[in-house]
């Protein structure tokens, strides 16, 4: 599923969409689209099997702009995620080789900084034209990562049905509608779950603003074992976290600027960060973006405090008193007919009547890690125009005869295919805590 460049912006920080289908479609924008195709091939009584099969085919090109626009207005991580095309030659499991180096340690005029005065050198005892340099030793961090693959489809519709009651554009728009909801879910959670396993640090918030870390390349908190969160998170352990990100090299990486001071981003829930930033009297900052992350900007954010840009994220993952059960903030239950989502009773804190003790937040400067998707059936093959950068998956209408279960071609659905790999790249300065969930 493609979606032509990268979003424009107007003057308040939003996506400016080049259609009137974005998001909100109404049936109104599918049944006028319903109306050009192939209108004069229709019946005065009813369009022809054809015509609606043809119009599902093409209402295809109606689901990208709006589902991609989503996804970057909401998800609080793909701002931060560059992305790339998978590269197929790098094979299955490709290797990351990271270049590593070392860095001063002494200061000019501490004993062996290597630094002596040229006066001092020709005086006899040395000579200038002889000054010993300091080697700077190399190595390397090598690193593997998967290719994944995922597929979903909407249920089988039936075409002669929609003959009869003239409905076709209103089941675009609800399909439009179910795959924008579905398909934003599956990416933010798969770029949940792969910031954990990419971050190289996982911290637990303990008592008396200590912490406990494991460094450790798991999709999972499995390292904080025996040391799981019993305070929340706070600024006494936020600080030091960034001083050290700092020391670290991270400014080379800073989502933006504040006052000269380099930001990163801190991806916590809804009531992480009510404590952190409406509860807390410290002096915000009014942040100063690159433009590669004006979605920042559309999303609303434009303050910082203490060198943190809070980048909410409105489910994080949340686990049970054990650390290790996954409790997910939705559930799907019997509807009139078919199913419906809601709210899951569970998600809610101890405090609240749920069963969720601990949560997931991300301290995240830019390029921790890569996206890299893969375009994939046999109409991408050789594509140049493919973009990365807007990639959602691949959307196709699927109709196929077959003796058995649709002999007469008027059973169709939509089927969604996403290919896509996290490719590390500098897991040293992302960190993944698991702290106490706060509603």
């Amino acid at each position: 599923m493609r979606a032509g460049p990268c979003p424009s912006y107007n003057s308040q920080g939003w996506i400016v969409d080049r259609r009137p289908s974005i998001r909100n479609a109404t049936h109104r924008d599918y049944r006028d689209a319903f109306n050009r195709t192939n209108v004069s091939q229709l019946s005065p009584t009813m369009p022809d099997l054809a015509n609606i099969n043809n119009f599902f085919e093409q209402a295809v090109n109606q689901f990208v702009e709006p589902i991609y626009n989503w996804i970057w207005r909401t998800n609080p991580f793909i701002s931060l995620i560059p992305r790339a095309e998978f590269t197929p030659m790098d094979g299955l499991v490709p290797m990351v080789v990271t270049t590593t180096s070392d860095l001063p340690t002494l200061y000019p005029g501490d004993v062996g900084s290597g630094w002596n005065d040229v006066g001092a050198l020709s005086d006899g005892t040395g000579n200038s034209c002889d000054v010993t340099p300091t080697q700077i030793n190399d190595g390397s961090i090598n690193r593997n990562y998967n290719l994944e693959a995922n597929a979903w489809t909407s249920r089988s519709i039936c075409l002669t049905d929609l003959q009869f009651d003239w409905q076709a554009e209103q089941m675009v728009a609800n399909l439009q509608k179910n795959l924008e909801q579905y398909t934003t879910v599956v990416w933010s959670d798969w770029y949940r779950i792969k910031s954990i396993e990419a971050c190289g640090t996982k911290i637990s918030t303990l008592t008396g603003d200590a912490t406990y870390q494991s460094v450790d390349g798991n999709a999972t908190f499995a390292g904080l074992a025996g040391h799981l969160p019993t305070g929340p998170l706070t600024w006494n352990i936020l600080n030091p976290l960034y001083d050290f990100l700092m020391q670290a090299g991270a400014e080379a990486n800073a989502v933006g600027y504040s006052e000269g001071q380099p930001l990163v981003s801190l991806v916590c829930g809804p009531g992480v960060k009510r404590a952190l930033w409406q509860d807390d009297t410290k002096i915000r900052d009014t942040v100063n973006w690159g433009d590669a992350f004006q979605n920042f900007t559309a999303r609303g954010i434009n303050t910082s405090i203490n060198g943190y840009v809070p980048n909410m994220d409105l489910y994080p993952i949340r686990y049970a008193a054990n650390g290790t059960t996954k409790i997910y903030p939705t559930i799907n239950v019997a509807a009139s007919k078919g199913d419906k989502s809601i709210p899951n009773p569970d998600y809610k804190t101890v405090a609240r009547g749920g069963l969720a003790v601990y949560e997931v937040a991300y301290i995240l400067p830019n390029d921790v890690w890569e996206a890299r998707v893969r375009p994939i059936g046999p109409t991408n093959f050789g594509m140049a125009a493919f973009n990365p950068i807007n990639y959602v998956g691949e959307l196709q209408w699927i109709n196929n005869k077959d003796n058995v279960n649709n002999p007469l071609g008027n059973k169709g659905y939509y089927r969604l295919d996403i290919q896509a790999a996290a490719r590390p790249v500098r897991p040293e300065i992302g960190f993944a805590i698991l702290t106490q969930a706060v509603d």
